[in-house]
């Protein structure tokens, strides 16, 4: 007769398989996990387990009850709460670094996982860890990142979010762009302490985060402004409000700031990879630098297609006048004030084609979208040509050159243009080097480096646009040069300010020092000549001397300046003056 196993003995072995399989599952969770939580969906602990005594001095049975976020550090508390609240079915929690309470205070940082699984709704998991110093290191020193939130720069997330909204499309998946404008955030921020500060910033970028599509689309730009790629289903209402009213806790005058949100979807399939991307960082730059929160948003949410568009348009417009260098070149005197001679001309670019924006727009166009390395090279290839022939009809010319500071920072650019000059080594002389926008220069060191080359071989370079800032010093610290352009600012408020006028002597005794030359930007009428000589300004350019003309030739000697202050001595430069 086979014997049946009883009822009671097939219950105490399935009892006893269920045993064994939890404390397996429990086993292998804790091969890679110090503490372990259940919680409810508001977080309220239902199971605990692991080293919370020797963690926190409390053991697992008291915790049960807690709320998750009662026994963490307060400082962490509104970021983990934020990446909880958007945790979804099936979607794990990244690992975070927190700290836990403790009888002797804030624990050493852990490791915070989290998992909510579609079987079991109504629970959440999550797994503590003690890391190495390695693991607990947040990729912000990563290039591109944000040191104080992490979040991607302007540059990288440009480039992050064209290739995300690029890839979705091909895959049909339907994303949007959403730009969010703290306004007075800098008010804000500094009625906090620094750690208050750090902790509300790190907050604001788990709000937008959670909110994000996958694959690292979340950008600070600046202070106030922020981006990220998203799916169409994110409410960006409940995003501005959660923001909101983090920035309410977190100020000591409860006063808070607007949050400003605008959102846009655009079809970019037809839209060229790298006009992509420099049309998205185009559009950005201008949401950034629009003061008026309202109309920023309105702007990115009404008109983003058409810029993208519209801006890959002007560019392939652009191209086509640099490749066939189809602009004009104005000419300016730039003329020493004391004998009144005309030392050299700058080059100035002038568009025509039925283009109906001003030059001013089309090189700052150009600046912001990348195409001025394009550009510069066009420009001085030209300028070589009308060098090569005006010298061989016995007038022989100096022209000054203007290269943005972008290209200067441009390495491919650099190797290109220092090939053209060696094909054209005998006309090195007569060209000027004229760097604009030196704020765009990153690489200082890098930059004198090409600037020492061009000097070196007979180029004689110019800095414009100086001014009396830290910023200007410090350009001034790296980059030795032979000429300073001031800015016309200064010019045009020392006639009738005299901190203005003081500025002006004190960045022409400065130049003057280190052996510098200086010319002096819009001097525009004879009012202004005594005090650019009182100051020691050796050259001066602007409509007095003669407004931009096509032909070089067209300008008049300036009668001589007999005036009473005459160049210092210390004002006899290092190097032959620029005419010479």
């Amino acid at each position: 007769m086979t014997s049946v196993s009883s009822p009671i003995d097939l219950n105490s072995d399935y009892v006893d398989n269920l045993r064994r399989e939890r404390d397996r599952f429990v086993a292998l969770a804790f091969c890679a996990a110090d503490i372990l939580f259940e919680t409810e969906p508001n977080l309220k602990i239902s199971y605990a387990a692991g080293a919370t005594v020797a963690l926190t001095g409390t053991a697992p049975e008291d915790i049960v009850g807690e709320s998750l976020l009662d026994i963490i550090a307060p400082a962490d508390r509104p970021l983990i709460g934020e990446l909880i609240r958007g945790m979804s079915s099936a979607k794990r929690l990244d690992p975070v670094s927190v700290h836990l309470l403790s009888a002797k205070g804030p624990t050493p940082p852990l490791l915070l996982t989290g998992y909510l699984l579609p079987d079991i709704p109504d629970s959440m998991f999550f797994a503590l860890r003690l890391g190495s110093s390695a693991e607990m290191t947040n990729p912000i020193e990563e290039a591109g990142r944000d040191p104080a939130t992490g979040l991607f720069q302007t540059t990288a997330f440009v480039r992050r979010a064209s290739e995300r909204l690029k890839t979705a499309q091909a895959d049909g998946e339907d994303l949007s762009l959403t730009m969010v404008r703290l306004q007075d955030f800098a008010d804000l921020f500094s009625r906090l302490d620094p750690e208050a500060g750090d902790i509300l910033l790190k907050t604001i970028a788990a709000c937008l985060r959670v909110n994000a599509a996958p694959g690292e689309t979340v950008g600070r730009f600046d202070d106030s402004n922020y981006g990220l790629i998203h799916k169409q289903d994110v409410d960006i209402d409940d995003l501005q409000e959660r923001i909101a009213f983090h920035l309410m806790a977190a100020d000591p005058e409860d006063r808070g700031i607007n949050v400003a949100a605008g959102t846009v979807t655009t079809d970019v399939a037809d839209v060229p990879d790298a006009d992509l991307v420099k049309a998205v960082h185009y559009s950005i730059k201008r949401f950034c630098e629009e003061s008026d929160p309202e109309m920023a948003v309105n702007g990115i949410s009404e008109n983003l297609h058409s810029q993208v568009h519209a801006t890959s348009r002007k560019m392939s417009n652009f191209r086509e006048i640099v490749s066939a260098s189809s602009f004009d070149v104005a000419f300016q005197p730039i003329v020493e004030i004391i004998t009144g001679k005309t030392s050299h001309y700058e080059a100035l670019a002038r568009f025509s084609g039925g283009s109906d924006r001003s030059p001013y727009e089309l090189i700052t166009f150009a600046e912001n979208t990348g195409l001025i390395c394009d550009f510069d090279f066009a420009m001085c290839r030209k300028l070589l040509d009308l060098l090569s022939e005006t010298n061989r009809t016995g007038q022989r010319y100096k022209i000054a050159m203007n290269l943005s500071g972008r290209s200067v920072g441009n390495v491919a650019f650099l190797s290109a243009l220092q090939d053209l000059l060696k094909e054209h080594s005998d006309l090195r002389e007569q060209l000027i080097i004229e760097i604009t926008e030196s704020a765009r220069v990153r690489d200082l060191e890098m930059a004198n480096r090409f600037i020492q080359n061009l000097r070196a071989s007979g180029h004689i370079v110019c800095l414009d646009d100086f001014g009396a800032g830290a910023s200007a010093l410090r350009y001034l610290h790296h980059l030795d040069v032979d000429v300073v352009k001031i800015d016309g600012q200064y010019i045009r408020g020392a006639q009738n300010d005299r901190k203005m006028r003081a500025f002006l002597k004190s960045i022409s005794n400065l130049c003057t020092e280190l052996g510098i030359q200086t010319v002096a930007e819009m001097v525009e009428d004879e009012a202004i000549i005594d005090i650019l000589t009182d100051c020691g300004i050796q050259y001066g350019q602007g409509y007095f001397f003669g407004k931009p003309s096509a032909e070089i030739s067209s300008f008049s000697p300036v009668r001589p300046r007999l005036s009473s202050a005459t160049p210092k001595a210390g004002n006899i430069p290092l190097r032959p003056k620029i005419g010479e």
